[in-house]
């Protein structure tokens, strides 16, 4: 599904990057963010632009309340991986309506915005 969303090229060479990312206790780095890697592939979406309200502890660059908008490159369980192109910016919404999604100040790598 991947395939036909322009930002995923972008997104496997960013996909290296394990700045920021916390491995649980007991777990082989290497593995452990080959997991997050394969996770995201598994879930990947169609670019569709969704939008989130910006939440405590919220961003330093966005009021609270107000919207973020970016383009979808996986999302599963409540966790929305984005991708802000005009800020090259990855940020992961949180919500089980995609109408209704929560921005909770996490942006970044996109290996530090996804969770297992």
């Amino acid at each position: 599904m991947h395939h036909n969303n322009p930002y995923w090229r972008q997104l496997e060479i960013d996909l290296t990057d394990v700045s920021g990312v916390i491995v649980p206790k007991g777990n082989d780095e290497a593995e452990y963010f080959e997991s997050l890697r394969a996770s995201i592939r598994e879930n990947a979406k169609p670019a569709e632009v969704i939008s989130a309200i910006v939440e405590e502890p919220g961003f330093l660059n966005r009021a609270l309340g107000s919207t973020v908008t970016g383009y979808l490159l996986a999302s599963s369980d409540g966790y929305w991986l984005v991708f802000e192109p005009n800020e090259k910016q990855y940020y992961c919404f949180w919500g089980s309506d995609r109408d209704k999604l929560g921005a909770f100040g996490v942006c970044g790598t996109p290996l530090y915005c996804w969770w297992e």
